[in-house]
Order: C-alpha cells, then sequence, then structure tokens
C-alpha cells in the first residue's frame, strides 16, 4: 500500500509517540511534532484516512488514535534505521556476558539473563540442534574397569559428556587409539552425517570389520545416541507483569501460557533461525490475534557462517525499537565471536 509523504511522516509520529508512552496519540500533539505545519483538524483527516487504511485505530471515540500491527510492520520494515549502540552499553553487555563460565549452557544462560535486564522484557537464547553441530574432537577417560566417560566436543565449544560401559579389557591406550582415529574420520562432520557413516559401515563391515574400527565405533555409537530435546532458556518472564497498565489481561495471559508450554516457541525460533539475519514477527503472525499485542526481536549466531541458534526478546508491540534491535543483533553477534573463538 502506497502512502503519500504527509502520512508517512504522521504515522511516523505516532509510532514513536506510541513507544515511548503507549497512550493514544492526539492530532494536537502530532501537528506540534511535525515539520509540515498543519492544523490540529487537517492532521485528523490525515490520521482518519489512515485509520480507513489499516494503519491506526481509534480506541474511543473522544481519544486520539494508536498504531495497529500494520503501522508497527511499516515502521520496522521500512522506516527503521540500523545503528551501533554507543560504546559504554557496548563494553556493559560484553563484560555481563564474559561473566559466563566456558560451559555451553550457562553462556546461553547468561545471555537470556543479560537480554532481559537490558531490555527489562523476556530475554531467550535457543541452543544448537545437536544433529547439526559438527564434530570437533572427542577423548575417552576410564573411569574404572569397565567403565568409560566420553567427552565429545563440537565446534563453538560445546560439550556432551557420556558413560559408556566397555569390555573389562580395555585400556587407556585402547581408548586413545579408538579416540585418534574417530578424530581423523569425522573431524568436521555434524552429528547427523556422524550416526549415519557409522550405521554403514557397521552394516557394511559385519564380522570382518577390523577389530580396532569396530569398536571405535561402537564407543562413538554409544557416545552419539540419541540427544534431549532442544534446550530454549527464557529469563525476566515476570517483566510481563510489569505491562499490567498497558497491556489486557487476557493478553498478558495468553503470553504466559504461550511461555510456559514452549513448544510452539520453540517452533517459531527453530524456523527464524532458517534466516540469515535479524528479524521481527509480531504475535498476530506466529500464533493468532491472542498474541497481537506482542512481538518479539531475535538474531541468529554462528559458527564458521552455519547457524546454530538464535538469541532475542519478547515484548509489547511497542517496544523500544531502535534501542532493542540492535542491542540483540550486536549481542548475537558477539556470542558468535566468542564461540569461534575457541577452535
Amino acid at each position: 500500500m502506497s502512502f503519500n509523504p504527509r502520512e508517512i511522516e504522521v504515522l511516523n509520529i505516532i509510532v514513536q509517540a506510541y513507544i515511548q508512552t503507549a497512550s493514544p496519540i492526539g492530532s494536537r500533539y502530532v501537528a506540534k511534532q511535525s515539520s509540515l505545519n498543519l492544523s490540529p483538524a487537517t492532521m485528523r483527516n490525515i490520521m482518519a484516512d489512515l485509520t480507513e487504511k489499516g494503519f491506526l485505530m481509534q480506541p474511543h471515540t473522544s481519544a486520539g488514535r494508536i498504531p495497529t500491527q500494520k503501522a508497527f510492520r511499516y515502521y520496522v520494515d521500512s522506516v527503521l534505521k540500523p545503528s551501533s549502540l554507543p560504546e559504554p552499553i557496548r563494553r556493559s553487555l560484553r563484560q555481563g556476558l564474559e561473566r559466563a563460565s566456558l560451559d555451553y549452557p550457562n553462556i546461553l544462560e547468561q545471555v537470556s539473563k543479560l537480554i532481559s535486564s537490558e531490555a527489562s522484557q523476556v530475554g531467550m537464547a535457543l541452543a544448537p540442534q545437536q544433529d547439526f553441530v559438527r564434530w570437533h574432537r572427542i577423548d575417552f577417560v576410564l573411569v574404572r574397569p569397565g567403565l568409560v566417560m566420553a567427552i565429545l566436543i563440537f565446534q563453538g565449544g560445546i560439550v556432551q559428556n557420556r558413560l559408556i560401559a566397555v569390555d573389562d579389557k580395555v585400556s587407556s591406550d585402547d581408548l586413545i587409539r579408538y579416540s585418534n582415529f574417530l578424530n581423523d574420520t569425522f573431524q568436521g562432520y555434524t552429528l547427523f552425517e556422524v550416526r549415519q557413516t557409522i550405521i554403514k559401515e557397521m552394516q557394511e563391515a559385519e564380522d570382518a570389520f577390523n577389530a580396532l574400527y569396530s569398536k571405535a565405533f561402537s564407543l562413538a555409537e554409544a557416545a552419539t545416541g540419541s540427544t534431549s530435546e532442544r534446550q530454549l532458556f527464557l529469563d525476566g518472564t515476570l517483566n510481563v507483569l510489569e505491562r499490567l497498565d498497558d497491556i489486557d489481561m487476557s493478553s498478558m495471559r495468553e503470553l504466559l501460557e504461550f511461555l510456559e508450554h514452549r513448544s510452539e516457541l520453540l517452533q517459531l525460533l527453530e524456523k527464524v533461525s532458517e534466516g540469515e539475519s535479524l528479524t521481527v514477527v509480531f504475535g498476530s503472525e506466529f500464533y493468532g490475534p491472542e498474541l497481537g499485542e506482542w512481538g518479539i526481536i531475535s538474531s541468529p549466531y554462528r559458527v564458521r557462517g552455519e547457524t546454530l541458534g538464535v538469541v532475542g526478546t519478547i515484548g509489547p508491540i511497542n517496544m523500544d525499537y531502535p534501542k532493542l534491535v540492535p542491542m540483540v543483533d550486536y549481542i548475537a553477534k558477539m556470542l558468535t565471536e566468542i564461540l569461534e573463538s575457541r577452535f
């Protein structure tokens, strides 16, 4: 839908004012903020045209106008310009993330807390789908005769530990040979490719299979067995309750149920993680009108050019996009740098 220059300026003023106030915006305010030098009466006519086009709505006859989801979509897609975060904020975010330990879940948990704290909204971080993370190395530690700890490390520093029962005769030297063979064989493979290769090799080899290869593949099969559901770290759900004065109670209840069940949110984040850049989606676009007053900003993080997951925030549709869009994008890029620096 096309706009004339007057409509564009009026719509931008109303959206930006609504982001700050969460209150209906009147024609007198728009006239004062505009560079068009038009009377409040003329502004009311322009606002009426935007209402007819579906970009504004009037909650009460005597009230001003508020932007609809269509208005926010236009604002995010056509008006909002990416900007760099001020250096003090960048430094604060980096220091916050550097406080996390090298443990991968701890880093993602810290990311969700950091976003929640800075945005005063729900912060989230989606962990990688392990089938598609790439093998870096595996090590075996003999815990005691008949029991081995497999330590599988993926690119980006994701670590998976698993206890495996083995023959009592397996020695530490045997384990070193097995790990050397597997690391030479699977370096850079995805976990899915590793499993497929193991199945193929063991089916074709049968009894003639070399003993070293057979035992090494058996250990790798045990170490890379079925994994738990993809993890999603959320923080700051209680921040939602601070919007009691701005958000309809039924809409807030819908969001809390949506966050509690997680499966639909997980599906959404998996879908947006397929994109190459930061994404803004609104509740009505991914769920239904029940969540029409909410939106999600998310940005992917990567290792060696491959997307592992996304980080982001969930908040009211009138959230502070000029502040939060560059913040989420910066945190995603910072997380990428930290993970890539490991290997």
